[in-house]
C-alpha cells in the first residue's frame, strides 16, 4: 500500500530553471477591469477583435483601420473574410464549427473570436511583454544558484536582452519593436511576492502578454484577462482558467499516460514480483505535484500498475542531503525503480548522491516535463555511478539530426560570445519563451491583420508542427472558439526513449527515430517525426 506520510526531503528549486511547469498554489484577488490606456491598441475606438470583428487593412499603410469587414458565420466559427468591401468567402484553411482557420488566401483575414481578453501594451510600432523570475534570491534559491554557478544558471537579464535584440535585429514582430520587462516573483518560498509580480506586469508596465515562471503568477495574470505563455499542468486546471494560455510541454494527463505505458511495455514495471520491477514515486510536496501524483496513480492503475511507495519532499536545502538519505533508506527495501517528477532536475542530485552512499542502484526514470533532467547538463549534475541506470522519455532530437539544432546557444553567443553561459538554464528559458511567443504574435498578424490579445489566440492555434526554436519534437496547438470544443494549449505531444551514456556525457537515443504519445506492446505506436523537421510557416 502507498504510504503518503513521506519523510520530507529538503530540496530547493533553482528559481531560474523554473518555467511554466511550477506551482505552489493559486493566488486569489479581485479582478480589476482596467481599461487599456490610450495608444495601446491598433485602432481608434474598441480594440479590434474584442467584439469578434476583423479589422480592414489600409493598403496605404499596411495597418488596420477601425472598420470591421464581416460578420460571424451562422455556425459561430471564425472564417476568413475577403478584402475590405468584398464579399467574404472561406478559404482552403477553413475548419469545422468551433475551430479557427490556420490559412488564408492573399488579401484575406481571419475573423477573430471574442475570448474576452484585454489588449494593452501594443501599438502599430511596438509590443511589450513581461517575464517574471526570482530576482531577490528569496529563500534557498540564491544559495543554490551560487553553488551551481553561472554556467548552469546563467544571467536571466543577459539572456532576455539577447533574445529581445535578436527578434528586433531580424525584423521585430512583423515590424513592431519588441520590449521585454522583467519583474521579481520572489521564488517558491516567498508567496507574498507572487501577486505583486502579476500586478507589476499587468497594471504598472501594461504588458501585452506575460511569460510566467510560477503558476500563481500565471493564475493572477489570467484573472486580469491578459494572455500568458505558461499555465497549469492538467487539462482540468487549464479548462478552469480559460482561453488565453499556451505552454511548451504536453499536459500532465497525456504525459503520464505515456509514461505509465512506457513503464508497462518498456521497463517491465510491475506491482508485485521481483523488487527490481517495483516502482517508487518521488516528487515535491506541493499542491501542484500532489495533484499530479493523483493523475499519475490513476494512469498507472489503467496500465495495471501501482507504486510500492511515494516520497513527497519539502523544499529546504539546508537539510537536503540528510533528508534524501532517509528517503533512500526507506525506498531501498521496497522498489528497484525510482520514478521522479519535479520542476527541474536539481532534487535528483541529492537523491543520486544518497543512493550511492547507501550502495543502492535502482533504475531512474523520468519524462521531459522535469526541466533539464533529459539534457546533457542535467545528467552531468547527477552522481555518475547512479545515473548510468537512468532511462526516461524526452522530446529531444538525436544530436546532428535537426536543422535548428543549437539555435538557442548560437543566438545567445551572437550577443555574448565566450561568456560560458550559452548552455545555461537562463538562456533556455528566454529562448523558449521569447521565440515561441514571437512566432505566435507574428502568425496572429499574418492571419488577422492585427495584434490583439484575442488575435494572439488565432496565432497560437496556427502553430501546427511547423515551428522549432531549437531541436525538439514538433509543436501543435488547438485553440477553439470555446472550451466546449477540444483544446490543446500544450505544444509537445511526443517523446522518445533516452538513456544516460556516461562516456559521452549525454543521453543516447536507443529507439530513435521513433517517438511515442502512447507506448503499445512490443514498442508499437511510435512515429518517425523526421519528415516534419523542415516544415516552416508560410506567410499568407
Amino acid at each position: 500500500m502507498t504510504d503518503h506520510r513521506a519523510t520530507p526531503v529538503a530540496i530547493a528549486a533553482v528559481a531560474v530553471l523554473v518555467t511554466s511547469l511550477l506551482s505552489v498554489g493559486q493566488v486569489k484577488y479581485e479582478l480589476q477591469q482596467a481599461r487599456p490606456v490610450d495608444g495601446e491598441v491598433l485602432a481608434d475606438g474598441q480594440p479590434p477583435g474584442e467584439d469578434g470583428s476583423a479589422p480592414a487593412i489600409d493598403p496605404a499603410t499596411g495597418l488596420p483601420s477601425a472598420a470591421p469587414t464581416a460578420s460571424v458565420a451562422a455556425t459561430g466559427a471564425p472564417v476568413p473574410v475577403g478584402k475590405p468591401g468584398a464579399a467574404g468567402a472561406p478559404s482552403a484553411g477553413s475548419s469545422a464549427p468551433g475551430s479557427v482557420p490556420t490559412t488564408v488566401r492573399p488579401g484575406e483575414v481571419v475573423r477573430i473570436p471574442d475570448y474576452g481578453l484585454r489588449t494593452q501594451g501594443v501599438t502599430p510600432t511596438s509590443v511589450k511583454i513581461g517575464l517574471d523570475y526570482a530576482k531577490s534570491g528569496c529563500g534557498d534559491a540564491g544559495a543554490l544558484e551560487a553553488a551551481l554557478g553561472p554556467a548552469v544558471v546563467g544571467d536571466p537579464e543577459k539572456a532576455v536582452k539577447a533574445f529581445t535584440n535578436h527578434v528586433n535585429d531580424t525584423g521585430g514582430v512583423r515590424g513592431r519593436k519588441l520590449s521585454v520587462v522583467t519583474v521579481d516573483h520572489g521564488g517558491l518560498q516567498c508567496p507574498e511576492k507572487h501577486s505583486a509580480a502579476a500586478i507589476e506586469m499587468v497594471d504598472q508596465h501594461k504588458v501585452f502578454m506575460a511569460l510566467v515562471g510560477l503558476h500563481p503568477v500565471g493564475d493572477a495574470v489570467l484573472q486580469r484577462k491578459i494572455p500568458i505563455f505558461g499555465g497549469r499542468a492538467s487539462k482540468a486546471e487549464q479548462k478552469a482558467r480559460g482561453i488565453g494560455q499556451f505552454q511548451l510541454f504536453q499536459d500532465v494527463d497525456s504525459d503520464f499516460a505515456n509514461w505509465a505505458s512506457f513503464g508497462r511495455h518498456y521497463l517491465g514495471t510491475a506491482p508485485a514480483g521481483p523488487i527490481e520491477k517495483r516502482a517508487c514515486l518521488v516528487h515535491p510536496d506541493t499542491e501542484d505535484f500532489n495533484n499530479q501524483e493523483k493523475i499519475l496513480v490513476a494512469r498507472m492503475k489503467a496500465e495495471g500498475l501501482a507504486f510500492a511507495d511515494v516520497i513527497r519532499y519539502a523544499d529546504d536545502a539546508s537539510t537536503g542531503q540528510q533528508q534524501a538519505t532517509a528517503a533512500v533508506i526507506r525506498m531501498k527495501g521496497k522498489c528497484g525503480q525510482v520514478w521522479f517528477v519535479a520542476n527541474n532536475a536539481i532534487g535528483m542530485i541529492f537523491f543520486s548522491n544518497a543512493a550511492e552512499q547507501q550502495d543502492w542502484h535502482p533504475i531512474y526514470t523520468f519524462t521531459g516535463r522535469t526541466a533539464l533532467i533529459d539534457a546533457a547538463l542535467g545528467g552531468s549534475l547527477m552522481n555518475q555511478n547512479q545515473w548510468e541506470n537512468a532511462i526516461g522519455l524526452s522530446p529531444r532530437i538525436k544530436p546532428g539530426d535537426h536543422p535548428t539544432e543549437g539555435n538557442c546557444k548560437k543566438t545567445y553567443e551572437k550577443y555574448y560570445p565566450g561568456d560560458g553561459q550559452s548552455g545555461s538554464a537562463s538562456v533556455l528559458v528566454a529562448c523558449i519563451g521569447i521565440l515561441t511567443s514571437t512566432e505566435a504574435m507574428e502568425r496572429a498578424i499574418d492571419l488577422t491583420g492585427v495584434l490583439t490579445a484575442n488575435s494572439l489566440q488565432v496565432g497560437v492555434n496556427a502553430i501546427k508542427r511547423d515551428f522549432y526554436y531549437d531541436a525538439h519534437v514538433p509543436m501543435t496547438y488547438t485553440v477553439p472558439t470555446s472550451l466546449s470544443q477540444p483544446f490543446d494549449f500544450n505544444g509537445y505531444d511526443h517523446q522518445t526513449v533516452v538513456r544516460w551514456n556516461r562516456s559521452a556525457g549525454d543521453y543516447s537515443f536507443p529507439e530513435y527515430p521513433m517517438y511515442w504519445s502512447r507506448f503499445g506492446a512490443g514498442k508499437s505506436g511510435g512515429e518517425d517525426l523526421r519528415p516534419l523537421f523542415d516544415d516552416t510557416w508560410k506567410k499568407p
